[in-house]
């Protein structure tokens, strides 16, 4: 079928045949911006990301020496408080002044080690009797007790 077309109406379908073209090449335009605009929101946040990747590795690589350090801490912290009580220990237990015939003749760490050292000097191990007590022959040793100061504080 042939159909016959006016020059009014033909000037129409031009006039809206290339308002549709602007139209299409608006739209590709807004898109095309539209899609520059999501590119660049991509590229920055791939940016972020990789950013803050970056920051958790260094941050794990803190945690883990403040790890270390902490436990190295932990340890230092039991070893001194084995040493205070040690010390704590020894300082509760009096420490021996030996006498030889009342005068003084040497401190010892415990009274103990101040019988052991009169033992090696001829002292009878086993003649040694709590002050005040009159047994057998005097053999001219005795030995005092000194308490250590700042004992048990």
């Amino acid at each position: 079928m042939i159909r016959v077309v006016t020059a009014e109406r033909l000037r129409r379908l031009l006039e809206e045949a290339e308002q549709a073209r602007a139209d299409v090449a608006e739209a590709n335009a807004r898109a095309s911006d539209l899609h520059r605009r999501h590119v660049a929101r991509v590229d920055h946040l791939n940016g972020c990301v990789d950013s803050a990747e970056s920051d958790a590795a260094i941050l794990r690589e803190h945690v883990a020496e403040f790890e270390a350090a902490l436990k190295k801490s932990t340890a230092e912290a039991a070893a001194l408080r084995e040493e205070l009580e040690d010390a704590r220990r020894v300082a509760a237990e009096p420490m021996g002044l030996l006498l030889r015939n009342g005068a003084p003749h040497s401190v010892h760490a415990s009274v103990q080690a101040a019988k052991d050292y009169a033992a090696t000097l001829g002292a009878d191990p086993s003649g040694w009797v709590p002050s005040g007590t009159a047994r057998g022959p005097l053999t001219g040793w005795s030995i005092m007790h000194i308490q250590q100061q700042g004992a048990g504080s």
